[in-house]
């Protein structure tokens, strides 16, 4: 997936990401740079996590 499209379209927006097989993550796109994404999380706790864009096989909004 591009940098480029990421902050685009997902930045500061609460996604979900599908980086192949079971594991998907849950978040807000905070920042996007260095071929990095970070995702915020957390509902009693926040906490970052750092995701290689190369890795990412499905990127979606999640609806509420």
């Amino acid at each position: 997936m591009k940098q480029e499209f990421i902050e685009e379209y997902y930045l500061d927006k609460e996604v979900e990401i599908d980086i192949g097989g079971r594991t998907l993550y849950k978040g807000v796109v905070t920042e996007c740079s260095d071929g990095v994404l970070s995702l915020r999380w957390g509902t009693k706790e926040e906490g970052y996590t750092h995701i290689d864009i190369e890795k990412i096989a499905a990127m979606w909004r999640t609806l509420r």
